[in-house]
């Protein structure tokens, strides 16, 4: 063989390793960049779910809001209205879209999530936190596609998942039932009426 042919085949060798070397390169540069692409994709869904869930807690406010005959009639409305906006049925307990987003914690068995009712600083004693009656729901969203931690460990930001709450505090008005006693307790004194 002629030294022409014995460095032809030498740098054969030397571009057949070069190349593995670019696939093993490329294969790690293509992990990278999908596991970014797939975080951004998780988080944005993550946010515009998060975004929803504000306008669905701001519209059961409002129905919790509004005046009935009972506190019990006006805290049904709003775990209607917040039933029918972020779970997939009226009877059924299951997350509109459980992939992106889970209730989790809350005070209410039906609506798991969700808060109904007076916030951290109401006291119906004091007027001037009175107003902070209204919704809380509460879940979680997965980060990232990979699970990273410890399988088992609770939900938070180093498992991959990131818990996020939407409050919305309206106040509520007087039932009947609370206006009637309050007049009553006037003893002619002027009045609204109810």
């Amino acid at each position: 063989m002629t030294k022409r042919g014995v460095k032809k085949i030498e740098l054969l060798r030397g571009s057949a390793k070069e190349s593995g070397q670019s696939l093993v390169e490329f294969a790690l540069s293509i992990f990278l960049v999908f596991g970014l692409l797939f975080f951004f994709i998780q988080l944005s869904l993550a946010l515009s779910w998060g975004n929803y869930v504000q306008y669905a807690t701001f519209m059961s406010a409002r129905a919790y809001l509004s005046g009935g005959s009972s506190k019990g009639d006006q805290i049904q409305r709003a775990k209607d209205v917040l039933v029918r906006m972020v779970k997939r049925g009226v009877v059924s307990n299951e997350d509109r879209f459980p992939m992106i987003a889970q209730g989790v914690e809350g005070e209410d068995d039906t609506v798991k999530g969700a808060s109904i009712g007076g916030g951290p600083g109401f006291d119906p004693g004091n007027y001037d936190l009175s107003w902070m009656q209204g919704v809380r729901y509460t879940f979680r969203s997965r980060l990232f596609v990979l699970p990273i931690g410890r399988p088992g460990t609770p939900p938070n930001a180093s498992s991959g998942q990131a818990v996020l709450t939407s409050e919305s505090w309206l106040g509520r008005d007087p039932t009947y039932q609370e206006c009637l006693a309050t007049v009553r307790g006037l003893k002619g004194q002027i009045d609204n009426g109810c």
